[in-house]
């Protein structure tokens, strides 16, 4: 089996670029991704690497997150289309399905791998900011 990559990335870009433009086409593409992950056992193998792309896109929706270049985001997208459309190159509903769609997701990871790190880098941060805002919250309190 040999999946051409390439050949998916160009035969869904126009799509791709359509739902980035439109915000709400977005939100909703988060969903059926969230709802396509939650139970699939297929899908496990995969999950973290899913769930950064879907908080990526999210802290970027909200305007918290602003280092994603135009084409990291069209290629996430075309990674959730690809995922959410059952008659791809390994039909999803057949045992096994989902093995392109996890190789052509790790495909997609690898491409945009360096701005990848530069969000976990970012959302660690701020996570420890929220900690210690928190924590000098509750420190506030006792005196």
């Amino acid at each position: 089996m040999r999946i051409n990559f390439e050949g998916i990335i160009k035969n869904l870009e126009s799509k791709a670029n359509s739902i980035y433009r439109d915000n709400e086409k977005l939100r909703n593409l988060i969903v059926k991704v969230k709802d396509q992950i939650e139970n699939n056992q297929e899908l496990k193998k995969i999950v973290e690497d899913l769930r950064l792309l879907l908080d990526l896109i999210k802290d970027w929706l909200k305007g918290d997150y602003k280092d994603l270049s135009q084409t990291s985001l069209v290629l996430i997208i075309i990674s959730f289309i690809y995922l959410l459309n059952p008659f791809d190159f390994i039909p999803d509903f057949i045992a096994g399905g989902f093995v392109d769609d996890i190789a052509v997701i790790a495909y997609i990871v690898k491409k945009i791998q360096e701005e990848l790190k530069a969000y976990k880098k970012w959302k660690d941060i701020k996570t420890s900011e929220e900690i210690l805002e928190l924590y000098g919250d509750i420190m506030d309190i006792d005196e």
